[in-house]
Protein backbone atom coordinates (compact mmCIF):
# COMPACT_ATOMS: atom_id res chain seq x y z
CA UNK A 1 0.00 0.00 0.00
CA UNK A 2 1.37 3.18 -0.83
CA UNK A 3 2.51 5.73 2.28
CA UNK A 4 1.12 8.69 0.65
CA UNK A 5 -0.99 9.77 3.79
CA UNK A 6 -0.07 13.48 4.43
CA UNK A 7 1.34 15.09 7.66
CA UNK A 8 -1.57 16.56 9.72
CA UNK A 9 -2.13 17.57 13.24
CA UNK A 10 -5.91 16.64 12.56
CA UNK A 11 -5.69 13.15 14.19
CA UNK A 12 -3.51 9.71 14.12
CA UNK A 13 -5.18 8.47 10.30
CA UNK A 14 -4.42 12.01 9.13
CA UNK A 15 -0.33 11.53 9.57
CA UNK A 16 0.00 11.96 13.43
CA UNK A 17 -0.82 13.41 16.62
CA UNK A 18 -2.04 16.62 17.72
CA UNK A 19 1.51 18.49 18.09
CA UNK A 20 2.06 19.49 21.30
CA UNK A 21 2.88 23.13 22.28
CA UNK A 22 6.95 22.71 22.72
CA UNK A 23 7.78 20.81 19.66
CA UNK A 24 11.20 20.63 20.97
CA UNK A 25 10.35 17.63 23.12
CA UNK A 26 9.53 15.77 19.76
CA UNK A 27 10.73 12.08 20.13
CA UNK A 28 11.84 10.15 16.77
CA UNK A 29 12.22 6.28 16.76
CA UNK A 30 15.09 5.08 15.77
CA UNK A 31 15.10 4.01 11.46
CA UNK A 32 18.28 1.39 11.30
CA UNK A 33 19.35 2.67 7.77
CA UNK A 34 23.02 2.53 6.91
CA UNK A 35 24.23 3.50 3.09
CA UNK A 36 27.54 2.92 2.80
CA UNK A 37 27.81 1.96 -1.23
CA UNK A 38 28.50 5.22 -2.75
CA UNK A 39 31.27 5.78 -0.13
CA UNK A 40 32.94 2.50 -0.67
CA UNK A 41 33.71 4.31 -4.56
CA UNK A 42 36.84 5.26 -5.10
CA UNK A 43 36.12 7.08 -8.45
CA UNK A 44 33.06 9.54 -6.87
CA UNK A 45 32.84 13.09 -8.40
CA UNK A 46 29.75 15.32 -10.12
CA UNK A 47 29.07 15.51 -13.65
CA UNK A 48 27.26 17.87 -16.05
CA UNK A 49 26.05 14.85 -18.66
CA UNK A 50 23.71 12.53 -18.61
CA UNK A 51 25.84 9.24 -19.31
CA UNK A 52 29.33 8.69 -19.32
CA UNK A 53 31.26 6.25 -21.25
CA UNK A 54 34.71 5.06 -19.79
CA UNK A 55 37.69 3.87 -22.15
CA UNK A 56 39.54 0.71 -20.45
CA UNK A 57 42.47 -0.77 -21.29
CA UNK A 58 42.97 -4.09 -21.28
CA UNK A 59 45.94 -5.36 -22.80
CA UNK A 60 49.20 -6.15 -21.38
CA UNK A 61 52.15 -4.46 -23.30
CA UNK A 62 55.20 -6.83 -23.74
CA UNK A 63 59.01 -6.56 -24.42
CA UNK A 64 62.17 -8.78 -25.14
CA UNK A 65 65.85 -8.96 -24.84
CA UNK A 66 67.04 -8.42 -28.44
CA UNK A 67 70.90 -8.19 -29.64
CA UNK A 68 72.52 -5.46 -31.24
CA UNK A 69 70.73 -4.61 -34.65
CA UNK A 70 68.24 -7.35 -33.85
CA UNK A 71 64.61 -7.28 -34.93
CA UNK A 72 62.61 -5.17 -32.51
CA UNK A 73 58.90 -6.92 -30.85
CA UNK A 74 56.02 -5.00 -31.46
CA UNK A 75 53.69 -5.47 -28.89
CA UNK A 76 49.81 -4.76 -28.96
CA UNK A 77 46.82 -4.39 -26.66
CA UNK A 78 43.40 -3.92 -26.46
CA UNK A 79 40.97 -1.87 -25.28
CA UNK A 80 36.97 -2.26 -24.50
CA UNK A 81 34.11 0.08 -23.00
CA UNK A 82 31.82 0.47 -19.93
CA UNK A 83 28.66 3.31 -19.76
CA UNK A 84 27.69 4.88 -16.73
CA UNK A 85 23.49 6.13 -17.18
CA UNK A 86 22.08 8.80 -14.90
CA UNK A 87 19.49 7.32 -13.15
CA UNK A 88 16.77 9.59 -11.02
CA UNK A 89 15.28 9.04 -7.38
CA UNK A 90 12.40 10.88 -6.04
CA UNK A 91 9.85 10.95 -3.47
CA UNK A 92 7.15 13.57 -2.79
CA UNK A 93 5.26 14.21 1.18
CA UNK A 94 2.55 16.63 1.71
CA UNK A 95 1.57 18.46 4.64
CA UNK A 96 -1.69 20.62 5.31
CA UNK A 97 -1.33 24.38 5.62
CA UNK A 98 -1.95 24.26 9.28
CA UNK A 99 0.29 21.51 9.71
CA UNK A 100 3.00 23.78 7.80
CA UNK A 101 1.98 26.83 10.34
CA UNK A 102 2.03 24.83 13.32
CA UNK A 103 5.74 23.72 12.80
CA UNK A 104 6.71 26.92 11.27
CA UNK A 105 9.27 27.09 14.34
CA UNK A 106 9.58 23.27 15.43
CA UNK A 107 11.74 20.27 14.38
CA UNK A 108 8.74 18.14 12.72
CA UNK A 109 9.80 19.72 9.54
CA UNK A 110 13.28 19.04 9.73
CA UNK A 111 12.72 15.40 11.01
CA UNK A 112 10.81 14.77 8.23
CA UNK A 113 13.28 16.09 5.43
CA UNK A 114 16.00 14.27 7.04
CA UNK A 115 13.72 11.08 6.67
CA UNK A 116 13.11 11.70 2.79
CA UNK A 117 16.67 12.07 2.49
CA UNK A 118 17.72 9.04 4.19
CA UNK A 119 15.04 7.50 1.89
CA UNK A 120 16.32 8.42 -1.13
CA UNK A 121 20.29 7.47 0.33
CA UNK A 122 18.73 4.38 0.88
CA UNK A 123 16.97 3.45 -2.33
CA UNK A 124 20.28 4.78 -4.22
CA UNK A 125 22.35 2.33 -2.01
CA UNK A 126 19.87 -0.49 -2.24
CA UNK A 127 20.59 -0.20 -6.35
CA UNK A 128 24.18 0.44 -5.70
CA UNK A 129 24.44 -3.26 -3.47
CA UNK A 130 21.88 -5.30 -5.56
CA UNK A 131 19.87 -5.91 -3.04
CA UNK A 132 16.65 -4.48 -0.51
CA UNK A 133 17.16 -5.47 2.87
CA UNK A 134 18.94 -8.64 2.34
CA UNK A 135 16.40 -9.17 -0.85
CA UNK A 136 18.09 -9.78 -4.14
CA UNK A 137 17.02 -7.15 -6.31
CA UNK A 138 17.69 -6.26 -10.46
CA UNK A 139 19.23 -2.76 -9.26
CA UNK A 140 19.06 0.48 -12.13
CA UNK A 141 22.43 1.56 -12.10
CA UNK A 142 24.59 -0.35 -14.68
CA UNK A 143 26.48 -2.11 -12.07
CA UNK A 144 25.42 -4.33 -8.55
CA UNK A 145 28.30 -5.06 -6.22
CA UNK A 146 27.06 -8.39 -5.09
CA UNK A 147 26.79 -9.14 -8.97
CA UNK A 148 30.39 -9.65 -8.96
CA UNK A 149 31.05 -13.86 -10.07
CA UNK A 150 33.82 -13.77 -7.10
CA UNK A 151 32.63 -15.11 -3.61
CA UNK A 152 34.15 -16.51 -0.49
CA UNK A 153 32.45 -17.86 2.02
CA UNK A 154 32.17 -17.09 5.86
CA UNK A 155 32.98 -19.49 8.12
CA UNK A 156 30.21 -18.78 11.46
CA UNK A 157 31.44 -22.11 13.69
CA UNK A 158 34.58 -20.72 13.75
CA UNK A 159 35.64 -17.26 15.99
CA UNK A 160 37.74 -16.33 13.65
CA UNK A 161 35.66 -16.89 10.47
CA UNK A 162 35.11 -13.08 9.63
CA UNK A 163 38.80 -12.57 10.13
CA UNK A 164 39.85 -15.70 7.36
CA UNK A 165 37.24 -14.45 4.86
CA UNK A 166 38.30 -11.51 4.82
CA UNK A 167 41.73 -12.37 4.30
CA UNK A 168 40.49 -14.91 1.38
CA UNK A 169 39.02 -11.91 -0.40
CA UNK A 170 41.54 -9.65 -0.18
CA UNK A 171 43.81 -12.84 -1.59
CA UNK A 172 41.75 -13.10 -4.60
CA UNK A 173 42.01 -9.32 -5.66
CA UNK A 174 45.64 -9.53 -4.74
CA UNK A 175 45.79 -12.76 -7.50
CA UNK A 176 43.60 -10.30 -10.16
CA UNK A 177 46.43 -7.46 -10.10
CA UNK A 178 44.17 -5.61 -7.29
CA UNK A 179 46.96 -6.09 -4.38
CA UNK A 180 47.18 -2.36 -3.85
CA UNK A 181 46.44 -2.18 -0.05
CA UNK A 182 45.34 1.22 0.14
CA UNK A 183 42.98 1.15 -2.79
CA UNK A 184 40.77 -1.69 -0.83
CA UNK A 185 37.64 -1.31 0.96
CA UNK A 186 34.91 -3.24 2.93
CA UNK A 187 31.07 -3.39 2.54
CA UNK A 188 29.29 -4.53 5.65
CA UNK A 189 26.15 -5.06 7.11
CA UNK A 190 26.33 -2.92 10.69
CA UNK A 191 25.47 -6.35 12.44
CA UNK A 192 29.15 -6.81 12.25
CA UNK A 193 29.85 -4.65 15.59
CA UNK A 194 28.46 -7.33 17.85
CA UNK A 195 29.67 -10.47 15.77
CA UNK A 196 33.69 -8.89 16.44
CA UNK A 197 32.66 -7.80 20.20
CA UNK A 198 31.54 -11.42 21.20
CA UNK A 199 34.41 -13.32 19.38
CA UNK A 200 36.46 -15.60 22.05
CA UNK A 201 39.88 -16.59 22.05
CA UNK A 202 39.26 -20.64 22.67
CA UNK A 203 41.33 -23.33 24.20
CA UNK A 204 41.86 -25.30 20.96
CA UNK A 205 41.15 -23.01 18.18
CA UNK A 206 37.50 -23.92 17.69
CA UNK A 207 34.21 -22.79 18.53
CA UNK A 208 33.05 -25.81 20.68
CA UNK A 209 36.15 -25.17 22.83
CA UNK A 210 35.35 -23.17 26.28
CA UNK A 211 35.47 -19.26 25.41
CA UNK A 212 37.96 -17.64 27.81
CA UNK A 213 37.28 -14.65 29.00
CA UNK A 214 39.33 -12.07 26.83
CA UNK A 215 38.01 -11.11 23.53
CA UNK A 216 39.49 -12.24 20.32
CA UNK A 217 39.65 -8.86 19.00
CA UNK A 218 41.10 -6.36 21.60
CA UNK A 219 42.50 -3.07 20.89
CA UNK A 220 45.70 -4.42 18.89
CA UNK A 221 43.82 -6.76 16.63
CA UNK A 222 41.29 -5.82 13.62
CA UNK A 223 39.84 -8.72 12.00
CA UNK A 224 39.39 -6.06 9.16
CA UNK A 225 43.69 -5.41 8.53
CA UNK A 226 43.32 -1.75 8.55
CA UNK A 227 40.98 -1.32 5.64
CA UNK A 228 38.34 1.26 6.14
CA UNK A 229 34.63 -0.08 6.59
CA UNK A 230 31.72 1.27 5.44
CA UNK A 231 28.25 0.04 5.93
CA UNK A 232 24.44 -1.25 4.45
CA UNK A 233 21.73 -2.19 5.90
CA UNK A 234 20.63 -3.80 2.23
CA UNK A 235 23.15 -7.05 2.22
CA UNK A 236 22.46 -9.91 4.62
CA UNK A 237 23.01 -9.64 8.62
CA UNK A 238 25.33 -11.69 10.22
CA UNK A 239 22.74 -13.03 12.63
CA UNK A 240 20.04 -14.35 9.96
CA UNK A 241 20.02 -18.17 9.03
CA UNK A 242 22.60 -19.50 6.03
CA UNK A 243 20.75 -19.69 3.09
CA UNK A 244 21.49 -19.22 -0.91
CA UNK A 245 22.39 -15.67 -1.70
CA UNK A 246 23.16 -14.75 1.49
CA UNK A 247 25.84 -11.66 1.11
CA UNK A 248 27.26 -10.17 4.76
CA UNK A 249 29.83 -8.41 2.77
CA UNK A 250 31.64 -7.00 -0.35
CA UNK A 251 35.67 -6.44 -0.32
CA UNK A 252 36.85 -4.15 -3.37
CA UNK A 253 39.36 -2.41 -4.76
CA UNK A 254 37.83 0.77 -4.66
CA UNK A 255 39.32 2.33 -7.98
CA UNK A 256 37.10 0.51 -10.28
CA UNK A 257 34.25 1.61 -8.38
CA UNK A 258 32.85 4.92 -10.31
CA UNK A 259 30.03 7.21 -9.21
CA UNK A 260 28.73 10.26 -10.82
CA UNK A 261 26.16 12.97 -9.57
CA UNK A 262 24.72 14.91 -11.52
CA UNK A 263 22.59 16.73 -8.58
CA UNK A 264 22.63 15.99 -4.57
CA UNK A 265 18.78 15.53 -3.68
CA UNK A 266 16.71 19.04 -5.01
CA UNK A 267 13.77 20.27 -3.03
CA UNK A 268 10.83 21.88 -5.09
CA UNK A 269 7.73 23.17 -3.13
CA UNK A 270 3.83 23.85 -4.91
CA UNK A 271 0.76 24.02 -3.59
CA UNK A 272 -0.92 24.41 -6.71
CA UNK A 273 -0.22 20.96 -8.43
CA UNK A 274 -1.82 17.54 -8.71
CA UNK A 275 -0.65 14.84 -6.38
CA UNK A 276 -1.84 11.16 -6.69
CA UNK A 277 -4.76 12.31 -8.24
CA UNK A 278 -5.48 14.84 -5.46
CA UNK A 279 -5.28 18.63 -6.26
CA UNK A 280 -2.97 20.31 -3.35
CA UNK A 281 -4.89 24.24 -3.69
CA UNK A 282 -8.18 22.75 -3.45
CA UNK A 283 -7.44 20.85 -0.17
CA UNK A 284 -5.14 23.44 1.36
CA UNK A 285 -1.79 20.90 0.67
CA UNK A 286 1.58 21.57 0.41
CA UNK A 287 3.36 19.35 -1.83
CA UNK A 288 7.67 19.12 -1.53
CA UNK A 289 9.32 17.23 -4.05
CA UNK A 290 12.63 15.48 -3.39
CA UNK A 291 14.94 14.75 -6.49
CA UNK A 292 18.47 12.90 -6.88
CA UNK A 293 20.18 12.19 -9.86
CA UNK A 294 23.34 10.35 -10.11
CA UNK A 295 24.21 6.77 -11.25
CA UNK A 296 26.90 3.93 -10.47
CA UNK A 297 29.19 1.47 -12.69
CA UNK A 298 32.12 -0.89 -12.09
CA UNK A 299 34.39 -1.84 -14.27
CA UNK A 300 36.26 -5.29 -13.43
CA UNK A 301 33.62 -5.76 -11.84
CA UNK A 302 34.31 -9.72 -11.40
CA UNK A 303 37.90 -9.56 -10.78
CA UNK A 304 37.57 -6.42 -8.46
CA UNK A 305 34.79 -7.07 -6.14
CA UNK A 306 34.79 -10.09 -4.24
CA UNK A 307 31.26 -10.68 -1.91
CA UNK A 308 31.64 -12.85 1.62
CA UNK A 309 28.51 -15.17 1.59
CA UNK A 310 27.14 -17.53 4.24
CA UNK A 311 25.97 -20.14 2.50
CA UNK A 312 26.01 -22.95 4.91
Amino acid sequence: MANNTPFSGLSDAAGGILLPPEQGGILIDGIQRESGALQLAGDYRTTSSRKEAFAIFNGRATAEVVGEGGTKPVTGGEFSGGTLNIKKVASIVTFTDEMIEDVMLGDVNVLVDTDVRQAIADVVDANAVGKDSGTNISGTFDSELTATTQSVEWDSTKQDGLQLAISAAMGSLEANGYGAFGNLGILVHPSVARSVRDARATGGGTASATAQAQGLYGQASDPFYGLPIYTSTNLNTFTEAAGSNKVVAVVAHRPNIHVRVRHDVRVAVSNDASVGGTSLWQNDLTGFRYVWRGGMYVHDLDRAVVSITNAS
